[in-house]
């Protein structure tokens, strides 16, 4: 087995990794040779990140990481988290398809970067709109899929949106209540620079999402 250390070069890049935040200052890289089963040999690589924390001297390796398992923050001469990278971080952690509250996540995520780690790199990183600061208003459409099963009515966003839904009810009154109010919330989570608008092809749940958006009208009050 050999290793390497690939030091990299300013500015430095922040990533995270399960909850972790640091600046990424060097790779380490373990070289190991394997046999196969036909007796012939193999070279593999695994790439390890150092990372400096903002109270630490030098570099700390994450050994049970490696550079594939993180996403990048955002770059030492500009300290902004992108708010499309942000929800790729909820989506790559947690998934589409597993029936999480989306935007408990979400929040918890934020709060680790904002409160945590991002305070003490004086980071500055609330997410923000990649060029779309001074817009006050952006429209940004859910396309929703239901199905009914185990005597729920389950309802999904179709993997493509940036804010995930997922909810669940045995009624639909019930269902509208719970959408009406991820909705609301994930607006309210964009500082309401987003209008939140849902969809769907299913046409016996159009009464839903028509009333969801008659109550839009009563979030802007």
């Amino acid at each position: 087995m050999e290793t390497q250390i690939l030091n990299l070069k300013e500015p430095y890049e922040y990533i995270h990794c399960n909850g972790e935040v640091g600046k990424h200052i060097a790779t380490f890289i373990v070289y190991e040779t394997t046999k196969g089963e036909n007796g012939s040999y193999k070279l593999e690589s695994h790439s390890h990140p150092i990372v400096k924390y903002w109270n630490a001297p030098g570099g700390v390796v994450w050994n049970n990481v490696e550079l594939t398992d993180c996403d990048v923050l955002c770059s030492e001469d500009k300290k902004e988290v992108d708010i499309y990278y942000f929800f790729r971080m909820v989506r790559r952690n947690w998934g589409v398809d597993n029936e999480t509250d989306y935007l408990e996540k979400a929040k918890s995520l934020q709060n680790t970067l904002l409160d945590y780690e991002i305070k003490f790199m004086d980071l500055s990183a609330m997410p923000q709109y990649r060029g779309k600061l001074l817009i006050r208003e952006w429209n940004h459409d859910i396309l929703l899929e239901f199905e009914e099963k185990d005597s729920k009515i389950i309802c999904r966003d179709n993997g493509k949106s940036q804010y995930p839904i997922y909810c669940e009810a045995e009624t639909r009154d019930e269902l509208l209540d719970k959408l009406a109010d991820l909705c609301f919330e994930w607006e309210r989570f964009t500082d309401r620079r987003v209008n939140i608008h849902v969809k769907t092809e299913q046409k016996e749940y159009e009464e839903i999402i028509n009333q969801i958006e008659l109550d839009r009208l009563s979030w802007d009050q």
